[in-house]
């Protein structure tokens, strides 16, 4: 087990792609420590990939690329100016409205942190903001991505635990618009202390005219979230929906998409999901190793200790986590780590959906973690910026994170609030 997790860190550490690290990992582990065929691999990356419930990801991929393509992040970034922008720190504000919108479409971080970080770091130095500043923002930010649905993580968990795609996707919510609020509440007393520039006056007939050209742009959201929470729908096919949904408004509406855009599209579209289904599916063969490595009687009388406290057994399983996050990238770690902490979770009554916003909330801090801290590398890239200037300014949202993190698993009911107020409609 030892070589298994260290001839994968190691490749890591030589700059192998991940998927690449885990697969050739386990391979040399089968070969050469045990005496299973080498075609187990193959069974397991095919059974992997083999969920219908992961048919959701190219379709949320997709309506997100033509969305942007269609010049969404122009539109949202142009109406949150007209509502937040007058403010002392404003573009703050704007940063994390805009992100919060942007999560209703894309559903990843690091594609909101590349497009709003783009866009919104440049026009922060511009007006005065200490560009280190801006980015840790940014990339703060965007960490609400994958918690507000639709959310590839979400799918991802769902199809490793059973748990409803559209139950994870509604006990999201409020969590995630919990973030955008303390990091909002972290960017006021920031600008004060700072004294970060005072926007311009509040213009009401640009607010009319940013909301109007944004009102098709805000309105995917409203049919992905309508559609699953009354039923109409499931995750799946509202990822269909978005997808026409984005092209009708992309070439008929705005006429910022032209036919001869939809191929580079679709390429990108597929090349993102080329890179998470090929890590799910070598990442599932790592992980059948490391349950099968492990005796799982004597894995579950090592958490005897927490019978009858299963905020403490939380707490551990969120630390193991956010450990694993400094040094992995966090769709690996559900995958890795999900089937090994699934008979844990259910011999303590954890509910897994909970389990499954608690898990998303520490990957999401794992983003902004150094060494692997993706996100931190795409928003230096993004805006220019060291990362060694982004981490002098980061920590304040670090904070803010690791409170959000320790409310969702004292209380429960911050993700199972709406998912018990819409039970009778959601879907899996």
């Amino acid at each position: 087990m030892i070589v298994l997790i260290l001839s994968m860190i190691i490749l890591l550490v030589l700059g192998v792609r991940v998927a690449y690290s885990i697969g050739i990992s386990t391979l040399i582990y089968i070969v050469f420590f045990t005496n299973i065929s080498p075609l187990v691999i193959v069974q397991q990356i095919t059974a992997g990939a083999d969920s219908l419930v992961l048919l959701a990801i190219p379709f949320f991929l997709l309506a997100g690329e033509v969305m942007n393509a269609s010049g969404i992040t122009h539109r949202l970034v142009r109406l949150s100016l007209a509502i937040l922008g007058n403010a002392r720190g404003g573009l703050s504000y704007v940063v994390i409205l805009v992100n919060i919108m942007m999560a209703m479409v894309s559903g990843a971080a690091i594609a909101s942190a590349a497009a709003v970080g783009s866009t919104m770091i440049p026009e922060m130095e511009k007006k005065g903001y200490p560009k280190g500043y801006a980015a840790a923002v940014n990339a703060a930010a965007a960490t609400i991505g994958p918690v507000i649905p639709p959310s590839i993580g979400f799918i991802i968990y769902a199809s490793l635990s059973g748990a409803s795609v559209g139950r994870l996707f509604v006990a999201g919510m409020l969590p995630g618009l919990l973030i955008g609020l303390i990091i909002m509440t972290i960017c006021f007393f920031v600008a004060r202390k700072k004294d970060l520039p005072l926007g311009e006056d509040r213009d009401w007939g640009e607010l009319k005219s940013s909301f109007n050209n944004a009102i098709w742009s805000l309105l995917m959201p409203v049919i992905i979230l309508g559609g699953i929470l009354t039923g109409i729908v499931t995750p799946t096919e509202a990822g269909v929906l978005a997808v026409v949904y984005a092209l009708i408004v992309g070439l008929f509406i705005h006429k910022d998409l032209l036919i001869k855009d939809l191929v580079p599209i679709l390429v990108r579209a597929g090349r993102q999901t080329a890179i998470i289904m090929i890590i799910i599916a070598c990442s599932s063969a790592f992980g059948f190793l490391i349950v099968r490595e492990i005796p799982q009687e004597a894995f579950l009388e090592s958490f005897v200790m927490f019978k009858g406290n299963s905020v403490l057994l939380l707490f551990t399983l969120t630390a193991l986590i956010l450990v694993l996050g400094m040094v992995m990238e966090g769709g690996s770690i559900m995958i890795i780590l999900t089937p090994l902490l699934l008979p844990i979770l259910n011999q303590y009554n954890i509910d897994l959906v909970h389990f499954g916003v608690v898990f998303q909330l520490a990957i999401m801090i794992g983003l902004l973690t150094p060494p692997v801290g993706i996100l931190l590398f795409v928003v230096s890239s993004a805006g220019n910026v060291d990362v060694k200037e982004i981490m002098g300014n980061i920590w304040p949202f670090y904070i803010g994170l690791f409170i959000v993190l320790v409310l969702a698993v004292v209380f429960p009911e911050i993700s199972l609030f709406l998912v018990e107020f819409f039970e009778g409609n959601l879907s899996s």
